[in-house]
């Protein structure tokens, strides 16, 4: 919420610095120590803001970024061949639990939930549009994941009512 009151600031104070820049572009002339003041002050308020915003969207970035495994399992594995020894081993990153990366994780639930109040605001701070593309691709392969989930655990009732 201190992201949104920022972005309502900058908005409050983006009039009056239009307005002393194009005055100070006109008349072709140094801001004057009122001028300056007011110019200081947004600058400092909208570094403050972007660092904000880098802060939670990288923070969001993290949170869901066991994700990213699921969208390309083993690509990077499947790039070099591996030897008989290595064919037996069993992986960490292979063979992740499945409380890390499912969809009913405590973490990755609150993360989406968080991206999904989040975006918005995000998208209002100006920040990076390909980082708010990873972060909406992240959300969606969450939703993804919890879809398939679901249909998991149909399937699984189903074979259990026919034993």
């Amino acid at each position: 919420m201190l992201l949104k009151a920022m972005n309502r600031q900058l908005l409050e104070l983006n009039p009056q610095y239009h307005a002393i820049t194009t005055h100070l572009f006109l008349e072709d002339r140094d801001a004057r120590p009122q001028e300056q003041r007011a110019l200081d002050q947004r600058n400092h308020l909208l570094a403050q803001r972007n660092q904000l915003r880098d802060l939670l969207l990288h923070a969001l970035l993290a949170a869901l970024s066991p994700l990213q495994r699921l969208r390309t399992p083993g690509a990077a594995r499947r790039a070099a061949p591996r030897t008989d020894s290595q064919g037996r081993m069993r992986h960490d990153d292979e063979d992740a639990p499945a409380d890390e990366t499912s969809a009913k994780s405590a973490c990755l639930t609150q993360a989406y939930q968080d991206a999904l109040e989040q975006l918005d605001i995000l998208q209002d701070s100006a920040a990076p549009c390909a980082l708010i593309q990873q972060l909406q691709c992240l959300m969606h392969d969450y939703k993804a994941l919890l879809t398939r989930e679901r249909r998991l655990d149909d399937v699984t009732t189903q074979y259990q009512r026919l034993d």
